[in-house]
């Protein structure tokens, strides 16, 4: 792969990237997630220009990893992910206190199990003590209109399964995978392309695990595993799922997992 190709998948990507930065978020915002959370709450600080550089940072890590099977492309994003300016700062950012400390970045379940347990209230309250700001414990509206926690809700394996089925009916061919773990790969099609979605319900304080697999007979560009946040780098996966919001998170899945099919194609014809 040459050089130029690269450019031109990364300024193809930078330019989907910036249309949602400049948007104000409008889709990352619906993801529910304790890790995009954190992210949307990190860009919020950040100048225009400092939001720019992050993107066009975020575009050129998304293009190499389209093409992972080379080496000299895992090699560069090793690079680039350990001098980057931007990636650095993003990184420090959400390692440091403000961005770790919190109940608005603890995803639901432990958010709940937090505040019902006694002695975690207290060392809670001990840590805080020590620390010169007031940690957030805010959810976005968005996803938790009512941050009250005994109407809190998470949504469970059962209800998901069942949206999925009919939210991604027209999509899924019927086929299904099930691995040891509890992976389970729905076989589809989507704009003629074949493409298989992995589910998993099982993870710690997770919900919700998903990414999109892709065949490509050429070897050229490589699609495992894939989900849309990867190109933001947010976090592993879905934790802020509760009854009220899992049917339009599951209609937002969908709209996410056609989003990296028609990336995945646009990257294909650049190729061409």
């Amino acid at each position: 792969m040459s050089l130029q190709k690269l450019d031109d998948v990364s300024a193809l990507l930078r330019a989907h990237l910036a249309e949602e930065a400049h948007s104000g978020f409008p889709n990352l915002s619906r993801i529910p997630s304790s890790g995009m959370i954190r992210f949307l709450d990190y860009a919020s600080t950040l100048t225009a220009a400092e939001r720019d550089e992050l993107v066009s940072s975020f575009a050129r890590l998304g293009a190499m990893r389209f093409f992972m099977t080379l080496a000299a492309v895992r090699d560069e994003i090793s690079a680039l992910a350990a001098t980057d300016p931007a990636l650095l700062r993003y990184r420090a950012a959400l390692q440091s206190a403000a961005f770790s400390m919190g109940l608005r970045y603890e995803g639901l379940r432990m958010r709940k199990a937090m505040l019902t347990d006694r002695m975690s209230v207290e060392m809670m309250a001990r840590t805080r003590a020590t620390l010169d700001f007031i940690p957030r414990d805010d959810p976005p509206a968005q996803l938790v209109p009512d941050p009250d926690p005994a109407h809190l809700k998470p949504a469970k394996a059962p209800l998901l399964r069942k949206l999925i089925d009919k939210i991604f009916k027209d999509l899924f061919t019927g086929e299904k995978r099930k691995l040891a773990g509890g992976d389970t790969g729905h076989e589809g099609v989507f704009q003629g392309t074949k493409f298989t979605l992995w589910i998993s319900f099982a993870g710690m304080g997770l919900q919700l695990r998903y990414g999109v697999s892709i065949p490509d007979e050429t070897k050229r560009v490589s699609v495992l595993r894939f989900a849309y946040e990867d190109l933001w780098a947010p976090g592993p996966g879905w934790d802020y799922l509760t009854e009220e919001n899992a049917e339009a998170s599951m209609h937002l899945l969908r709209d996410l997992v056609e989003q990296v099919i028609r990336l995945r194609n646009s990257v294909i014809a650049l190729m061409s």
